[in-house]
């Protein structure tokens, strides 16, 4: 999802809060490029990924396309982009994808049922989506009105609540 931010410029830097969530026709040249899913998988294929289990429910995860928590999620997920599938016949997966390496992870939501997951790769995403809901989770779920991003000379940060709280550093290198 991406979201409207409010700047004020002070000096050499830029700062200022999220305001709400947009969606527009993004011209070519500003789309990542398409993932080819199954060229994660044939280097890293499902049966020899890592399987576990979660306790974290699709309805507690899959919260809709323009709510919070993707828009965190693209916060505190550097270079990864994850797609939630179609539920089908009571199955919902949803796929995590390293944009600087292969590494990938699927979790499947089933209705009634202990979701499974699978990882391959260096990268554990669904263990970093986990610490990201968790985060966001234990912080009251804050909506993106709560966030902000201050754009210096030295890179871009985002904060939650106040520039000079916690505060992390925005990967926008290309996709």
């Amino acid at each position: 999802m991406d979201a409207v931010v409010r700047l004020t410029v002070e000096g050499d830097s830029a700062t200022g809060a999220f305001t709400r969530p947009v969606e527009f026709m993004k011209l070519r040249a500003q789309r990542g490029s398409p993932l080819p899913h199954t060229d994660y998988l044939s280097v890293g294929p499902l049966q020899d990924a890592d399987e576990t289990a979660s306790s974290l429910t699709e309805e507690e995860f899959v919260t809709g396309r323009f709510t919070d928590l993707p828009f965190v999620l693209g916060l505190r997920l550097p270079r990864c982009r994850h797609a939630v599938a179609d539920k089908r016949e009571g199955a919902r997966p949803v796929w995590f994808y390293s944009l600087a390496d292969m590494s990938w992870a699927c979790v499947l939501f089933r209705d009634g049922g202990r979701a499974r997951v699978w990882q391959w790769g260096p990268r554990r995403l669904w263990d970093e989506a986990v610490r990201a809901y968790e985060w966001w989770r234990d912080r009251g779920s804050p909506g993106l009105h709560r966030f902000g991003l201050t754009v210096s000379s030295s890179g871009q940060r985002v904060w939650l609540d106040n520039p000079s709280a916690e505060s992390w550093p925005l990967d926008v290198s290309p996709a």
